[in-house]
């Protein structure tokens, strides 16, 4: 509960330790505290310490309580023996005693200033919605943890007829409409705030971002691994039955039983041979492990884009509803399960790979333009349109050339090994004389040089990066059509931070940039573009 709910609590409470039975908690506590203002006018700490001391001054949690503890416990009976309805007098004793000076740097005076300079809920990014006061410490005895509480002025705070005079508390002013003054409050009391909730989501969801790289480092090392052990596997495999096939087709002589052995080893391992380099070509683990790496990389980056938007402002539902769409988007393009879910491997259409929803511009409004100029915009149409023509266009180009040729590796591999299978089985027919050892031992060895080529030189681990590449440029696309798209200059991001980002993506000086420029001109074709906008690979 909050300050004020603790102390409307106090009104059903009888402390027979004050000679003011007849008046309610509240009245005893604001003129208290108000009686303190005015001997003490400069301290504060004590000022709050008279509001609030009904609260803690009836020894519950005395079993808590260590020797430092029971040494301090004098200056409370020491403020306890000035605890009556108000009189100057009263307070005489407290502020000429020699151990005011040592209350003076209290705890309590340096918490609350520790309070005020962190102001953790006072900034909800919004300047006209209100804003609570900051925190109250409640210093327990050290064997119990530290209650924090913020100090909550309700609208239908229950008085019993009490008015109440103006409470100077160190930048806290009470009147007696029950606003408060310096620190706008809440119309009313909320046991959550709205803030609280979006916060509890945005770490919801970053627990869930965090979890989610974990396992794509995870499942790409393990996918690593089986393409090198799938790699050598077969190798071994296809080797050995070639050598079996040789071994198999030597003449030595009518009866010959163990060449049979021979021959049947052949075709059993090169039939397994053939299974797993199916296997291999269909799931591709050079690619589902340069997929996994690429989700680690952007599920990290989506984790330090939120950390830092939790780091510089209070999270807003629209911050929470983008990151969202994030997860989402980044599940579909990078999924963990291997069958079904699969990304295809051989996909009719080379598109770049996406992994992000629509994008909105960040709106960063400031006077004088927001940073935009007409310089600026046509600097960013000339590197959309070589983004385009030649980055994204590059890499698609050279995605479509890997895929071809991995197709050509992935049904050439199991078809040689096939093949060898097959013609060790007719190893010793007097029909075909010694041809089927001869395509057997080939056969072996050729399916194991382009298997060996297909997934030791991870061709599609290639094709991959190449997908993912033009996938970066296409997305760089569209978060400069989407500001340039917006009309209202003023909703854009602002103009020379965007262009800062749009460097430091491409590699490029903002210098080098400017050079872009004139590729804006209808007049320029495709063709007489020769450079390329992007610089990092």
């Amino acid at each position: 509960m909050s300050i004020w709910e603790c102390i409307e609590l106090l009104n059903e409470f009888v402390d027979e330790s004050d000679p003011d039975l007849d008046e309610p908690q509240i009245e005893h506590l604001l003129q208290t505290a108000e009686a303190i203002r005015k001997d003490y006018p400069e301290e504060d700490w004590l000022h709050l310490t008279g509001l609030i001391h009904a609260l803690h001054k009836h020894g519950a949690y005395q079993y808590l309580m260590n020797e430092e503890d029971k040494e301090n416990l004098k200056w409370l009976h020491v403020f306890k023996s000035h605890d009556t309805p108000p009189s100057s007098s009263h307070y005489n004793t407290l502020r000429d005693s020699e151990s005011y000076s040592s209350l003076t740097p209290s705890p309590l005076r340096q918490a609350i200033d520790r309070a005020n300079r962190r102001q953790d809920l006072c900034d909800h990014g919004d300047s006209t919605s209100p804003k609570p006061v900051p925190f109250i410490i409640l210093f327990l005895p050290s064997g119990h943890r530290r209650l924090r509480a913020s100090l909550l002025v309700p609208a239908n705070l229950r008085t019993k007829g009490v008015s109440l005079p103006k409470l100077n508390l160190g930048g806290l002013s009470l009147r007696q409409d029950d606003t408060a003054t310096s620190f706008t409050q809440p119309p009313r009391p909320t046991t959550a705030s709205e803030d609280e909730h979006l916060v509890s989501k945005i770490h919801a969801i970053l627990d869930a971002v965090a979890d989610r790289a974990e396992m794509h480092a995870i499942i790409g090392a393990q996918r690593n691994d089986w393409n090198h052990l799938f790699t050598n596997s077969i190798n071994a495999i296809s080797l050995t039955a070639s050598l079996m096939a040789g071994i198999s087709s030597i003449p030595v002589g009518e009866a010959a039983p163990h060449m049979l052995a021979f021959k049947l080893s052949s075709v059993i391992l090169f039939t397994a041979a053939t299974g797993m380099m199916l296997i291999t070509s269909k799931i591709q683990p050079s690619q589902l492990a340069e997929e996994q790496r690429n989700a680690t990389r952007l599920w990290e980056q989506l984790g330090r884009s939120i950390e830092t938007t939790l780091a510089l402002r209070a999270p807003t539902q629209r911050d929470v509803d983008e990151a969202m769409e994030k997860v989402l988007a980044l599940d579909k393009a990078y999924p963990l399960p291997l069958l079904p879910g699969m990304l295809e491997k051989f996909p009719e259409i080379v598109e770049p790979t996406r992994w992000w929803p629509k994008i909105q511009p960040k709106q960063s409004p400031q006077a004088g333009g927001n940073g935009w100029s007409h310089e600026l915009e046509g600097e960013m149409r000339g590197i959309l349109r070589v983004l385009k023509a030649k980055d994204e266009q590059q890499y698609t180009t050279l995605g479509k050339l890997l895929l071809n040729m991995n197709k050509t590796l992935a049904i050439s591999g199991p078809l040689l090994a096939g093949l060898a299978a097959i013609s060790s089985g007719l190893i010793g027919s007097p029909a075909l004389g010694p041809m089927p050892a001869f395509l057997g031992v080939i056969g072996g060895v050729l399916a194991t040089a382009v298997h060996t080529l297909e997934h030791g030189g991870q061709v599609g681990m290639v094709f991959e990066l190449f997908r993912n590449c033009a996938g970066y440029y296409r997305r760089l696309q569209e978060e400069i059509a989407s500001n340039l798209g917006e009309t209202d200059v003023q909703k854009r991001e602002n103009g020379e931070l965007f262009e800062m980002k749009v460097a430091l993506q491409l590699g490029r000086s903002l210098s080098d940039l400017k050079g872009l420029a004139s590729y804006a001109s209808p007049l320029c074709e495709d063709e007489d573009i020769k450079e390329f906008a992007g610089k990092l690979f």
